[in-house]
């Protein structure tokens, strides 16, 4: 702690910063905890420099939590939260002599006091669910935003992201406004509203979209340049993360390159364990983004790999993450990835203006021993001093 303090104030104040978005992140769909809390609690000089900052962040796991958090909130407290990790039972419960409505669990009582509440995350709930309730007259029903907002009065979030269970069901945009959304995730058996149906969804202000394992059909046929009417798209996300989840198809790139301005946009594509794309659409999309410089490309070959989508990646690529593998009931295709790893040898890890910084690839064993492949790569990337890992990725991939 000596050391710490030995620091200036607003390299401290940095080190808080850095503390804090590290345990943010999100693992394998595990809500984090409050542990970023304890520095407050060594000194006092720590908690008026680190409150501000660590405060602004509070994850709320279960029916416990949450009635602490409740007790111990002060209206000081609740103004610095601008981000919330909540545990989301999901039921409300239906009083059949007043037709009145309640949430079963006390965390809509905990949002409705965090006045500045800008960015949710929505996980299930581990442990420790809310009483049940039996009485003749009361029903439970699965409501998922009104479990959280019952008042309709939900506050404009700047983010809004599912991390739910794929057998799960949700409903986003009962109650939650799309249009000043700036970053969505959605997951989980997922159904919109049913006036979706006669006004289609629409998300105007979108800059960063994340799909992980979605269940439901609700994807199915949809339209991105529908969805993202005058949108400028800064990353997009498509995880399939079950056997059973919405897969992405050709239809669905070619509407997302007639979305505004994709290609001069779009910085970040991430697509892990896509089996149903060909790869001339997956070429041409490749191709079209002028401005990409973050990629990580998990493919499942099927019958086919005709078109080497290397050859359209863009220059400005810093950060290439690429896997190649066959579904179990396919033929692998040895010489068409080898003609990928050739391309991307030549064409990425060899390349003299702009430069790649991180490259992870992950291909056949058979491939990478061939004519010293592996070390070969390793070289180079020693002589042009980028990081490459060699082996599975996908798992730490954030989506």
């Amino acid at each position: 702690m000596t050391h710490l303090l030995a620091l200036p104030p607003e390299l401290r104040l940095l080190i808080y910063t850095l503390l804090l978005a590290d345990h943010q992140r999100v693992s394998h769909r595990t809500q984090p905890t409050n542990v970023h809390l304890r520095p407050l609690r060594t000194c006092t000089l720590l908690y008026a420099e680190a409150a501000p900052v660590l405060s602004a962040y509070v994850s709320l796991r279960n029916e416990v939590q949450i009635t602490r958090f409740l007790h111990s909130l002060t209206s000081e407290r609740a103004s610095l939260v601008n981000w919330a990790d909540v545990a989301n039972d999901g039921r409300v419960l239906h009083d059949l002599s007043t037709n009145h409505i309640e949430p079963a669990s006390q965390l809509y009582l905990a949002l409705a006091r965090l006045s500045s509440l800008a960015i949710l995350r929505v996980f299930n709930v581990r442990d420790s669910h809310p009483y049940v309730v039996s009485a003749p007259y009361l029903r439970y029903k699965l409501n998922f935003e009104s479990a959280m907002f019952p008042s309709n009065h939900p506050p404009a979030l700047r983010s809004y992201h599912i991390f739910i269970d794929p057998a799960a069901r949700v409903s986003p945009f009962q109650l939650i406004s799309p249009s000043s959304l700036l970053s969505l995730r959605l997951s989980g058996d997922c159904h919109f509203p049913a006036s979706n149906r006669t006004t289609p969804l629409a998300l105007p202000s979108l800059l960063h979209l994340s799909l992980s394992a979605i269940t439901s059909n609700a994807f199915d046929t949809l339209d991105f340049s529908r969805l993202l009417p005058h949108s400028r798209l800064l990353s997009f996300s498509h995880s399939q993360g079950h056997r059973l989840a919405f897969e992405l198809r050709d239809p669905h790139l070619a509407s997302l390159l007639r979305a505004p301005s994709p290609a001069l946009s779009l910085r970040k594509l991430v697509l892990l364990g896509s089996s149903r794309l060909s790869s001339h659409a997956l070429s041409t999309f490749i191709q079209s983004l002028h401005a990409l410089d973050y990629l990580a490309l998990s493919l499942v070959t099927v019958n086919e790999l005709r078109h080497n989508f290397i050859h359209g990646i863009s220059p400005h690529l810093t950060v290439l993450k690429l896997q190649v593998t066959n579904a179990w009931y396919a033929v692998p295709l040895y010489d068409e990835v080898g003609a990928v790893c050739d391309a991307l040898e030549e064409r990425v890890l060899k390349r003299d203006s702009g430069g790649v910084q991180l490259v992870c690839v992950s291909f056949y064993p058979k491939l990478m021993a061939e004519d010293g492949r592996a070390q070969r790569w390793r070289d180079i990337a020693d002589q042009r001093r980028f990081t490459l890992k060699i082996g599975p990725w996908e798992e730490d991939e954030e989506t």
